[in-house]
């Protein structure tokens, strides 16, 4: 009798876990938006237990207005499942925010701390992902002109801006130091003269857009170009089309080289990054094989859960055109840890830490070639009347192809997360750059051979009980 009601209990508790990860992932609209398109919407991590041996823990990634629930694998008895992925602060952090000698009345935030933070990779004012300030010889050249890819070998010029960094963010002041902090160490390294900064800041409150604005007098001071702009277009109100208005988003944030392409480099690289931690060297990497790969777009990999569930499955597409890990149509997230499950070369790759050519990626943080921003050929959107529902970093790459820029990858040992302390538990799972490249790990040749047609058919999945088979462009 004791064990049935034992029983009882543990799936009673695992119903009401499991209820509560749905809760948080109805906020956690498909993260593959850079801050905007993911929104911040709690500075909280939720920690969710699951008993061993029981049923398992229910999540929904509420990645379209549809639901689609999905599963956790339960290996572990405690899954940590952050709400949004939002940086979290310290007590430390939150007393400072809080003192009125220190911070402004409104957001309890003091901009001059953030800012030092900002511009010194040895400032120890917040708690952040520790990052090494050595810079790998094998970067050194992308300091000079960058080699030219086969669609702009007459396009670079000098004096013209090579490296455009782009960001949509909200509510994520915590996360700043660590984000904004290893851009600044990527544009000094690559040259500021070399650089460009934009970021869309919308509807924050905790400060972010006042260290955004109180940055700007030090990154100029740099010689580096900055344009700030704010939008106050909520994609998760109610009567807002969100992908469209995450398109939006990201369309804004390219402004500039749609306003002014003449102060470009016609080859020049976007490093679109999403309110991420990351590390200087996981920007130089992805910079780096867009380069040697002659690639279009280069993409990381982005986890939750301590490093263990790959995230940004329903925007990503394996060369084979299929998601990177089969969910079935309930939902069920139980073969999540088996990534290219049907793709033994590309799984091979992976396992070896190499690059692989994908359909489609985005996964918190990408570098693309400019050229058809610049030349006003491609924008993010939403999916049209009678076009598979989509997002809009999946369409991104959807038109790529349809305009010729087959080259798409992802850099399997430039691994992120959503926070400092997520991202630490990513690198010390999946590993750091430092710890593949130029070591015995990496095995069989690095570069890619490229496929130059897309798979035949592309899976569809307005949600993930419904999946469907359609056309790659």
């Amino acid at each position: 009798m004791t064990a049935i009601t034992s029983r009882k209990r543990r799936k009673l508790f695992v119903t009401l876990a499991g209820a509560a990860v749905t809760l948080l992932f109805m906020f956690h609209n498909f993260r593959d938006v850079v801050g905007a398109e993911s929104l911040n919407f709690s500075q909280q991590t939720h920690n969710v237990t699951l008993d061993q041996g029981g049923d398992s823990g229910k999540m929904v990634e509420h990645e379209t207005e549809h639901q689609a629930v999905t599963t956790i694998p339960e290996d572990k008895a405690t899954t940590t499942i952050p709400e949004d992925q939002a940086a979290t602060t310290t007590p430390e952090d939150q007393a400072t925010a809080t003192s009125p000698e220190d911070g402004s009345a409104e957001t309890g935030v003091n901009p001059a701390k953030y800012v030092a933070a900002i511009m010194d990779p040895e400032d120890t004012s917040f708690p952040r992902l520790e990052c090494s300030s050595t810079v790998q010889p094998r970067y050194d050249y992308l300091k000079r002109t960058p080699t030219s890819t086969s669609k702009s070998s007459s396009a670079t010029a000098r004096g013209k801006i090579k490296y455009f960094f782009a960001l949509d963010l909200y509510e994520c002041s915590p996360l700043i130091p660590r984000l904004l902090g290893s851009v600044v160490q990527t544009i000094r390294f690559l040259g500021p003269e070399n650089c460009a900064i934009s970021v869309v800041e919308g509807r924050s409150k905790d400060g972010t857009l006042e260290i955004l604005e109180a940055v700007r007098g030090d990154l100029e001071k740099m010689g580096v170009e900055y344009h700030l702009g704010t939008n106050g277009v909520d994609p998760k109100g109610g009567g807002n089309d969100r992908i469209r208005a995450l398109a939006d988003l990201r369309n804004q944030v390219l402004q500039p080289l749609v306003d002014s392409p003449e102060h470009y480099a016609l080859n020049a690289t976007v490093v679109f990054l999403n309110d991420i931690s990351l590390c200087m060297d996981d920007i130089l990497e992805l910079i780096h094989q867009r380069v040697i790969q002659d690639a279009d777009m280069t993409c990381a990999m982005d986890w939750i859960a301590g490093g263990e569930l790959f995230y940004d499955v329903w925007v990503s597409r394996g060369i084979n055109g299929d998601i990177f890990f089969e969910i079935p149509q309930n939902g069920e997230w139980a073969f999540a840890k088996n990534l290219f499950w049907n793709d033994p070369s590309t799984k091979q790759r992976l396992d070896s830490h190499l690059p692989f050519q994908v359909y489609a990626c985005w996964n918190g943080a990408t570098a693309f070639t400019a050229t058809p921003v610049l030349q006003k050929k491609i924008t993010f959107r939403a999916s049209a009347d009678g076009e598979c529902y989509m997002g809009e970093p999946t369409l991104f790459c959807k038109d790529l192809w349809a305009h010729g820029y087959n080259k798409i990858a992802v850099v399997p040992s430039v691994n992120v997360g959503y926070n400092d302390e997520e991202s630490r538990k990513v690198k010390a799972r999946q590993g750091k750059v430092g710890d593949y490249v130029n070591s015995d790990s990496q095995e069989g040749p690095e570069l890619i051979e490229w496929q130059r047609e897309p798979p035949p058919m592309v899976k569809c999945l307005p949600e993930w009980g419904s999946p469907s088979w359609v056309a790659p462009v």
